[in-house]
């Protein structure tokens, strides 16, 4: 699938590229041009201009002087004849001076191809019987038509190199345009293409994560629905792993919903003023009697008057993520403490725990959706995998970091910044 849009990609924009190129590359060739026989054009005009002089009737005198030395003058007669008024056309292919008589007058210089040769020609239109001086004598003769021939090979050979130097610029610059597309689309695919296995892997996980809850619930009816004469008190056993299972679905469905709409941009944080001390202190007293019952003594280090801008509803959520996963995986007689203190910054909280401890190959991935480091923790412990997800979204969405550190056998410290102000 990546391949063909890499592909798609590049042919697009391979495509713009040299439809670019060619469009400069014919605006250049055509302005090049039209520069060059403007300039010749320009010459033409004048020498016809100032070899006419009809102050004693028409009268054509085709001083050689008056002439570009590549320049050639034709006189035609009414009867088809070439009357010789200068010597260069006799450089002229015979051929090539037949064609001429061919050309009918016209007000602008022409551009012809005989042979081997390009031509720029103004054809004038003469009436009738026309004086010409020839050789200091003048003659009475009937003129059909004359015309100035100017050879332009040497602008042609101008515009043919710089056609050849365009054409090899676009071939060449469609190769690297190629290459490049190649090379950028395959760089700019490379976080689509981790997004995409991602989402893949978590709805893979997601998948996996209800379909449990749901055998188990599905498990435990048809159990109950095999004797339908027992009572409640007798299969109090089977009914409460079924509530069990429904509320780790739901939760596990709600953390699902908070992380689509948090990636889907859904979610508002709604900023005020907190006092974070008091909220820790709100917090932490509520997870005490947790503790004590698991034997894990909590204890905090609350600096006062510490107020920041945040979310109360998600902070509290941070918070709580936090010290459930510090007491999940505290084994009994452990300690968990809490503190939290002003920054250079802003406000650091920190949860930090005795517990077992994170192996160091699995810290990059603590935050990843559905991970879990230690193949012993299960779906038993009540946990979804997504809650430091959820923390790391939160931490973010408020402009601030989180990091953990840890060492197996003697706990891990999860750290929060956040900034006092947006």
């Amino acid at each position: 699938m990546f391949a063909q849009i890499r592909n798609k990609l590049v042919f697009l924009n391979a495509l713009v590229f040299f439809v670019i190129l060619i469009a400069g590359s014919t605006m250049l060739y055509l302005y090049m041009e039209e520069r060059l026989l403007d300039q010749v054009d320009a010459a033409m005009v004048d020498q016809s201009q100032r070899m006419f002089n009809g102050d004693q009737g028409p009268m054509f005198r085709p001083v050689g002087r008056q002439l570009d030395r590549q320049a050639v003058l034709l006189a035609w007669t009414t009867e088809g004849k070439l009357i010789n008024t200068n010597p260069s056309q006799e450089e002229m292919e015979e051929a090539d001076v037949l064609e001429f008589q061919k050309i009918a007058p016209h007000d602008l210089p022409q551009t012809y191809r005989f042979g081997a040769h390009s031509y720029r020609v103004l054809t004038i239109g003469t009436p009738g019987n026309t004086l010409i001086e020839l050789k200091g004598n003048l003659f009475k003769v009937s003129l059909a038509k004359v015309q100035l021939v100017r050879n332009i090979d040497s602008e042609q050979a101008i515009l043919n190199r710089l056609l050849t130097v365009l054409s090899a610029g676009t071939l060449f610059g469609g190769i690297v345009t190629i290459l490049a597309g190649l090379f950028l689309a395959g760089r700019a695919l490379v976080p689509i293409r981790i997004s995409w296995e991602k989402q893949q892997q978590f709805v893979a996980d997601a998948s996996h994560e209800l379909r449990t809850p749901l055998a188990v619930i599905q498990s435990q009816t048809e159990l109950l629905f095999r004797h339908p004469e027992r009572t409640i008190q007798e299969e109090s056993e089977k009914i409460a792993g079924v509530y069990k299972e429904a509320r780790r679905m739901n939760k596990l469905v709600s953390d699902l919903l908070t992380l689509a709409r948090s990636d889907s941009n859904q979610l508002e944080i709604e900023r005020k003023l907190l006092p974070l001390d008091a909220l820790l202190a709100e917090i932490s007293w509520q997870f005490a009697q947790m503790a004590e019952l698991r034997e894990i003594k909590l204890t905090t280090k609350l600096q006062p008057g510490i107020r920041i801008e945040a979310d109360e509803a998600r902070l509290r959520q941070l918070l709580v993520i936090l010290l459930d996963n510090a007491l999940k995986y505290t084994g009994t007689g452990g300690k968990v403490h809490v503190a939290c203190n002003r920054s250079a910054h802003g406000a650091e909280i920190v949860v930090e725990d005795n517990g077992a401890g994170i192996a160091r190959e699995d810290l990059p991935f603590v935050f990843d959706r559905f991970y879990r480091g230690d193949k012993v923790r299960t779906s038993s412990d009540g946990g979804t995998g997504l809650g430091l997800s959820i923390a790391k979204w939160i931490v973010e969405a408020h402009h601030g970091k989180i990091r953990v550190d840890s060492t197996p056998g003697e706990g891990t410290a999860f750290t929060v910044s956040l900034p006092t102000k947006k």
